[in-house]
């Protein structure tokens, strides 16, 4: 691992280092998935406490630290395709959530959800998205890769397709945010929290902030 650390390429965001050194790790443990019970389990908490979840949405008024739903609503409406990225297990109950409020008030829009090719710490894949049935709402797509996030240049072509043709895409957590803040595409729209200082000074906003 020092080894490995010490030759790192300092152009490749943090994201597509995590997933080199999560590779590193998991040969050496022989482990591919070795958070797979801990996502299980954060899944089914969070679909047990769904009912609960969705009254306490209703009733939260504040204001989200940095908000652009207006313009991102706007956008939903003119658009006939979208892709969500998703990020960790037990959110992406929230993410069906928010999904399924979509198609309820846009029934003809094409949604697809986007995992991770392969198992990288505690992020969702094919795999988790089976477990909350997120068919249900959305077409799931693997990005084909193993990145901390969605490295372009990695993900496989089918995925990169979707993500060139389709009207707009929604970038859930902070590893998407990394991995794609430099992306050039129209109505790109990121939801996450600043988890470390380095992301959310220069977005002007406080260490783990979600509302103002």
């Amino acid at each position: 691992m020092i080894s490995f650390l010490d030759k790192v390429d300092m152009d490749k965001t943090n994201p597509e280092v995590m997933g080199d050194i999560w590779k590193i790790i998991s040969e050496d443990i022989k482990n591919e998935n070795s958070y797979k019970d801990v996502k299980t389990y954060f899944n089914k908490k969070l679909l047990n406490s769904l009912p609960y979840l969705k009254k306490l949405i209703e009733i939260t008024k504040k204001e989200l630290a940095i908000n652009h739903s207006e313009e991102m609503f706007k956008d939903v409406e003119l658009a006939e395709s979208i892709l969500y990225l998703g990020d960790n297990c037990g959110e992406i109950v929230l993410d069906k959530l928010f999904i399924t409020v979509l198609k309820e008030n846009y029934p003809n829009l094409e949604i697809y959800y986007g995992v991770r090719g392969e198992p990288i710490v505690n992020d969702v894949t094919v795999e988790d998205a089976k477990e909350v049935k997120m068919n249900e709402v959305s077409q799931v797509l693997s990005n084909g890769d193993g990145s901390l996030g969605t490295e372009l240049k990695k993900t496989s072509s089918e995925f990169n397709k979707i993500f060139n043709d389709v009207h707009m895409v929604i970038c859930k957590g902070q590893g998407n945010y990394e991995s794609l803040i430099n992306c050039n595409r129209e109505n790109l729209y990121f939801m996450f929290m600043a988890k470390c200082n380095m992301v959310a000074k220069p977005l002007n906003i406080s260490f783990k902030s979600l509302f103002r």
